[in-house]
């Protein structure tokens, strides 16, 4: 006959009664008749696009310099259709590729290509409208190492491991491969503007020469048609200090030129640049003066110029046909790894954290191009799960789930670092901050109902409500005297602290039972397990009561236990690897127990629905961990999600919805009997910004935009 809640968990609520109030119209009548609206702004969450999760840890640009693949430090891809800000970043379904490509596609759209680990290689064409469609999975049996989309998005063309080129068309049919003897090619460079049309060369891999105390890598100019590939003829050989890089070396736009660095070897440890006319071999250099112990990234300007980035914020234009060398301010700043960065045409593109920088090389003008990043630090669903209430780390937002949906900020949240929102009906929100500010406020203007200070340094909250009135139980960092607060009528009432030392907690809320017979319950650690309710506590708990009372549970203290509505009790206790998990419930004189083994993974959360059908149960599964609903009399799975790691979960009052706020992994609300995502939050609006980003720099292994 209790609702119970875990020491460990953090915030685990039911939902509040009464019925969906649609954010930013209607919300009840009043006095003479007077119809409520959201008056805070409306908040715009991410729309079709998706945040990246991580940092941008690598970048690939199409050859005309339109659009552009990311990939994150935890392996998502994103499409940048538009370099402008005018589309949002498409989603890609493939998960942490080592090699990226990709070429606007004849009649609009693109073509992808991309290399997974083991060398296997996924073809994806994108329309227009942004719809992706597979065509071409080549499996790892042949592994590839380098990818390049030719210009159109029909044919692309490979490198094996075995150092064979090959030429495919866009279904992955191949069309023609060159497997020279003595030759090892590794890269593939593109010029867009050469003579005749585009050129493609094949860089080979490199091979130290003794001689030059430098490693030879051979340029290879491919002859390139029908169901044929060669080599041509003007091959030319070039000498590096290492094995050949993404820009090192550097093709002109129109392939007659090679542009790499190399060290001084007299007059000084500085990088020199040097430019090699690929018809006849001839070279010129210039000292770029930038220390050897920085690393620079080559860009191409017009009329033979090199712009050199070493991440100073001071750029290098070197002047090949006049030998000059000049210095100039290069917008930048911390955030931006040049390192990453790749250029073509005009444009030179680089990560910016989980944003992109696109440096207009013409004007020296920077657009940062990404989402604002959000701290879902908890979640409340209304009474039938059509409406949540987000409590960002800077503000309360509330979200309508049915046919009007809409978001609007409620007033007068911002900045009061909110630990926990629930419903207390249609209108009221029940908000308690960081520092044990508990707050009762109409979302629809903000008002301050009521206003109670709970004690600093907030760490768990629930709250169980019922027509008129609920009751609230909060811990601080103490760990030590838990709160129990009542609610009346949209006001706080009496509070009072619980005796003794806990180690598992949780609220009690007997279904059936007046308000007066609910409170807390608590189990110590040697297993005696005691209740509270408010009729009792209002009366006064005295020591001997509190250390003597309650019962000595059977099972001894489990590693997870809830009770729900109905009185039985929930719990989970692990035996080497494996979790069981056990319902006990009492039917007279005996204790009836059903039992079941989990699937791998430390049981983290133990959550029943209010109507005390469903159970949810949260595992730990690297990267982060995945929850799972099972129908409580049967114990069989309903369904399962992975999630990033939760800090909450909370039903609606009628089991429909599930919401699980992930601070940085976002928010996410599924429907509670299949799982399926009714709505996933994890960023601010699409923006397109002259200025740098303010980047909290908190990332998680997931997202739940990535579900």
């Amino acid at each position: 006959m209790l609702l119970a809640l875990s020491l460990t968990l953090l915030a685990c609520k039911p939902g509040a009664s009464g019925e969906t109030v649609d954010p930013g119209s209607v919300g009840t009548h009043e006095g003479g008749g007077e119809v409520l609206h959201g008056q805070g702004p409306e908040v715009s969450f991410a729309g079709h696009g998706v945040p990246h999760g991580g940092p941008i840890a690598g970048v690939a640009l199409d050859p005309e310099g339109k659009a552009a693949l990311t990939r994150d430090s935890i392996g998502g891809v994103r499409l940048w259709p538009a370099l402008d800000g005018s589309r949002e970043p498409l989603v890609v379904p493939i998960r942490d590729p080592r090699v990226m490509a990709l070429a606007t596609a004849d009649g609009g759209g693109w073509t992808l290509a991309l290399l997974d680990a083991a060398g296997g290689t996924r073809v994806v064409t994108v329309s227009k409208d942004g719809s992706m469609r597979p065509r071409a999975n080549l499996p790892p049996t042949e592994p590839m190492t380098e990818v390049l989309v030719l210009p159109g998005g029909q044919r692309f063309m490979a490198i094996g491991g075995d150092h064979v080129i090959h030429l495919y068309d866009v279904d992955g049919r191949e069309l023609a491969h060159l497997d020279s003897p003595g030759l090892r090619p590794a890269q593939l460079r593109m010029a867009m503007a050469a003579e005749g049309g585009p050129r493609v060369l094949a860089l080979t891999a490199g091979e130290f020469d003794a001689k030059e105390g430098r490693f030879s890598v051979e340029l290879l100019p491919l002859d390139i048609g029908e169901g044929k590939l060669a080599v041509a003829a003007d091959r030319q050989t070039i000498f590096l200090d290492s094995p050949a890089s993404r820009d090192n070396p550097t093709l002109s736009p129109d392939g007659r030129t090679a542009v790499f660095l190399q060290r001084q070897r007299l007059g000084g440890a500085t990088w020199r640049v040097v430019a090699m006319q690929l018809d006849d071999g001839r070279q010129v250099s210039v000292d770029s003066k930038i220390d050897l112990g920085n690393q620079p990234r080559l860009s191409l300007l017009p009329e033979g110029r090199v712009l050199l980035d070493d991440g100073t914020g001071m750029g290098r234009v070197v002047d090949l046909g006049g030998r000059k060398l000049e210095l100039r301010p290069l917008r930048s700043n911390a955030t931006v790894n040049h390192l990453a960065g790749v250029s073509a045409g005009s444009l030179r593109v680089m990560p910016a954290s989980n944003w992109l920088a696109v440096h207009d090389l013409g004007d020296d003008d920077l657009l940062y191009l990404g989402y604002e990043q959000i701290n879902v630090m908890d979640a409340g669903l209304g009474a039938n799960g059509r409406q949540v209430a987000w409590a960002l780390a800077d503000r309360v937002v509330v979200e309508s789930l049915g046919d009007r949906p809409a978001v609007v900020e409620v007033p007068g949240t911002r900045n009061e670092s909110q630990r926990f929102v629930d419903f207390v009906d249609a209108e009221t929100l029940l908000t308690l901050d960081w520092n044990g500010g508990g707050k009762l406020v109409r979302w629809t203007d903000g008002e301050v109902i009521d206003a109670v200070d709970l004690g600093n340094n907030v760490q768990t909250a629930d709250y169980a409500g019922q027509a008129g009135g609920g009751v609230l139980l909060v811990r601080t960092s103490l760990w030590q005297n838990p709160t129990v607060a009542e609610i009346h009528d949209r006001s706080f009432g009496a509070r009072f602290l619980l005796p003794g030392q806990s180690h598992l907690i949780g609220l009690s809320a007997p279904q059936g039972q007046s308000l007066e017979h609910w409170g807390s319950w608590s189990l110590d650690g040697s297993g005696r397990l005691q209740r509270y309710d408010l009729e009792a506590l209002r009366a006064g708990i005295d020591t001997e009561t509190a250390v003597n009372a309650g019962e000595v549970l059977s099972f001894g203290v489990p590693e997870q236990l809830v009770v729900d509505g109905r009185g039985r009790m929930i719990w989970v206790r692990t035996t080497g690897a494996r979790s069981t998990l056990t319902v006990s419930e009492s039917k007279g004189d005996q204790l009836h127990e059903r039992s079941m083994q989990l699937p791998a993974g430390f049981v983290t959360w133990l959550q029943p629905s209010p109507d005390d059908r469903r159970l949810a149960v949260v595992q730990q599964r690297d990267p982060a961990q995945v929850v799972t609903v099972y129908d409580l009399e049967s114990l069989q799975p309903l369904w399962a999600q992975p999630i990033p790691a939760v800090q909450s979960v909370t039903w609606s009052d009628d089991g429909g919805a599930l919401a699980v706020p992930a601070q940085f992994g976002g928010g996410v609300v599924f429907a509670g009997d299949d799982g399926e995502i009714e709505t996933a939050r994890c960023g601010l609006a699409f923006e397109a910004k002259r200025t740098p980003p303010v980047v909290q720099g908190f990332f998680v292994p997931m997202s739940v935009c990535g579900l």
